[in-house]
């Protein structure tokens, strides 16, 4: 309809509630039959990973419980889940849960995060941080061994290009080595494409196996970098991980159709 097709201009509309509803109508445009949970159901087991084949998030999944975070890891890694990360700037902060209306943060900023990024070969030599995020910190876990990326640059939007086009993901998409996708986007707060808004990159934490499937071509420079496209299965146990690193990615899932193909290409392989 022309609300679900309306353009995407502010902070909370480019980030919250209205990308959740991007998503969905994604989801039912498309014929995928769906259930929604909070991060709550997951802490408390109300969720039952175990009914489910595929785990997606929304646009900004930042802020995780360590409850939550070792069940997602546990079912990915232990059971054959397979999990879509679709968003940038997730599983950054640890909270805690105090009541059915109220979580605390368990960590500050104090510590330099975001300086581990191998997302290109030039920049291998920076200087390292302590900690990937906030929630490496909290927890000593970084979330890049399960998604494969962390929050690193924020602020510009870009396209896609893609650099993996034999791997199964880009079938049929018609997309070649050095194609653009991901060019159309409803983000009106942070133009340009689906590389954006906060996006995040490998670290020297990047868990082993994740294959490079694209990179954002947003300008890489202090504060803003291409999001990494990442993909790992687990052997023997038929777990898998997509990860696009990008705010912005959801921004383009109904306007932009190589980016739509390939997305469809990982939930229909998740679904098998």
């Amino acid at each position: 309809n022309d609300e679900l097709m309306s353009p995407m201009s502010g902070r909370l509309a480019s980030s919250l509630a209205p990308g959740m509803w991007r998503l969905l109508g994604w989801l039912e445009r498309e014929g995928y039959e769906y259930d929604i949970y909070s991060d709550n159901q997951l802490r408390d087991g109300t969720l039952d990973l175990s009914q489910y084949k595929t785990l997606l998030t929304e646009i900004h999944p930042e802020y995780w419980y360590r409850e939550e975070y070792t069940r997602v890891h546990d079912w990915v890694f232990n059971q054959g889940g397979r999990f879509m990360y679709l968003g940038g700037n997730g599983l950054d902060c640890e909270v805690e849960y105090v009541n059915e209306t109220t979580v605390r943060y368990l960590t500050d900023n104090s510590d330099t995060f975001h300086a581990l990024s191998l997302g290109d070969p030039d920049r291998k030599n920076q200087k390292v941080g302590t900690y990937d995020n906030r929630f490496h910190k909290a927890t000593k876990t970084s979330p890049a061994e399960l998604i494969g990326v962390i929050c690193d640059g924020e602020g510009t939007g870009a396209p896609y290009e893609c650099r993996n086009a034999d791997h199964w993901i880009f079938a049929g998409t018609g997309l070649k080595n050095g194609d653009k996708f991901g060019i159309n986007s409803m983000h009106e707060r942070i133009p340009g494409g689906a590389s954006g808004h906060e996006t995040d990159n490998r670290t020297v934490n990047t868990g082993e196996g994740f294959i490079s499937l694209a990179k954002g071509l947003n300008p890489d420079t202090p504060g803003s970098s291409g999001a990494d496209m990442v993909y790992k299965d687990f052997p023997g146990n038929g777990g898998e991980v997509f990860s696009v690193g990008s705010m912005n990615y959801i921004s383009s899932l109904l306007v932009d159709e190589p980016l739509s193909a390939v997305t469809k290409n990982v939930l229909n392989h998740f679904l098998r």
